[in-house]
């Protein structure tokens, strides 16, 4: 069935398939059949999607005495002609400017994701907390894995892509194809992921592990977590290896714990759980049990270890102010970490060296004080944590630079 056009300039099109049944029914003795028609979208309507409206904008008058300056003028017209911009309009005009048109697009809550994209390559090492970091979360995904992906790719690299994916059902080969976002950072694979029944196997770790060696994908992946994901084995170790920049690997409520010690030692990559775990993401800036903090945390610690990978300093980029968190599923992504579970969170990070004396972590003085309580989850030690007062934002950035 071709497409079916849309009447305004961004109005989503939609692909219908229609289902249909055979019916008998037993009061009249007819035959009939019931036809339902399903339409899914055909293109990324949720990129240009915003809880704001520019109707507000556009029936805007000055109260007067006088007309309104012209920087008012230019920013409400730029505002209603925000879908027609791209980094090239802003060549010239200095943050100062761009940061009082970014701030009105917020405050109007027509920050699309879209709209963040253009600020973000306009001004990659600018920029305030709102244009720094960008959640979006697709709660009930109806397009196909791919189709989600496809807007997050910046090939420049003028932002860094933090996807987790849970409660979806994906074509194994979509899943393989995540390989193709190319300025990825950490990819969180969560609960319910299927594709199409066993969720992630070895072999999709695999068929990543050999895009790496041979595309250079995942050359910015610095986190890789797996929760909930039991079919994976101590096999993935082997292709973990061919990621370039993977300083961290994370597992929880899988099939993955201390007796995969050895085959994770023959790979570069050393053990944490526990106490000693939570006292490590303490380190790294994390501020609570959500997962939204620690991963950050895991990101920034594997920061710090990404001079201990060899070849580390060949897939370091530019600096990259900015990152997208990108979140499809039904779970939303602060999930609280299992942190002294049977099936708990266990970290397997990576270092140049096999040897103890040579990794690459901050020491036992450098460490906030431990809690006494051992026994006690991750979100009451930090709690105890005397606060440093920085914004985990820029302690994560400096890492980065």
């Amino acid at each position: 069935m071709p497409p079916i056009k849309g009447r305004y300039k961004y109005e989503v099109p939609y692909r219908s398939q229609s289902l249909q049944h055979s019916k008998f029914d037993p009061g009249s003795g007819l035959a009939y059949t019931e036809v339902a028609f399903r339409s899914t979208p055909m293109c990324a309507d949720w990129v240009w999607k915003t809880r704001g409206m520019t109707t507000e904008i556009a029936m805007y008058r000055s109260p007067g005495p006088g007309c309104s300056t012209l920087r008012n003028m230019a920013i409400r017209k730029a505002c209603l002609s925000m879908t027609d911009l791209i980094p090239d309009s802003f060549e010239g005009v200095e943050w100062q400017i761009g940061q009082q048109l970014w701030s009105r697009i917020v405050a109007q809550e027509i920050d699309s994701l879209y709209a963040w994209k253009v600020f973000a390559a306009a001004y990659p090492r600018e920029g305030d907390k709102s244009l720094r970091r960008r959640y979006q979360i697709i709660r009930k995904p109806n397009m196909a894995l791919g189709d989600y992906i496809k807007p997050l790719v910046s090939l420049s690299f003028q932002w860094i892509a933090f996807l987790t994916l849970s409660n979806i059902t994906c074509s194994r080969h979509d899943l393989i194809n995540v390989s193709k976002l190319t300025n990825i950072g950490a990819l969180t694979i969560g609960h319910g992921v299927e594709a199409p029944d066993v969720g992630l196997e070895d072999s999709v770790v695999r068929a990543w592990g050999r895009a790496a060696t041979e595309n250079g994908a995942f050359s910015r992946l610095r986190v890789f977590a797996c929760r909930a994901q039991r079919a994976i084995t101590s096999q993935v170790f082997d292709y973990l290896s061919q990621f370039p920049s993977l300083t961290m690997f994370v597992v929880e409520d899988c099939n993955i714990g201390s007796q995969d010690k050895p085959y994770a030692k023959a790979q570069g990559f050393k053990y944490r759980s526990g106490k000693d775990l939570s006292e490590f993401l303490v380190s790294g800036g994390a501020t609570n049990s959500s997962w939204d903090s620690v991963l950050h945390a895991y990101f920034q610690l594997g920061s710090g270890l990404r001079d201990a990978i060899p070849n580390g300093d060949s897939v370091e980029g530019g600096n990259i102010p900015h990152v997208l968190h990108f979140s499809l599923g039904g779970a939303p992504p602060d999930a609280e970490v299992d942190s002294v579970g049977s099936r708990s969170m266990r970290c397997f990070y990576r270092c140049k060296s096999h040897s103890e004396g040579r990794q690459h972590l901050p020491t036992t003085e450098k460490r906030p004080p431990t809690n006494p309580h051992p026994s006690q989850p991750l979100s009451k030690k930090i709690a105890m944590k005397i606060s440093s007062g920085r914004d985990p934002v820029d302690l994560m950035m400096e890492f980065w630079f």
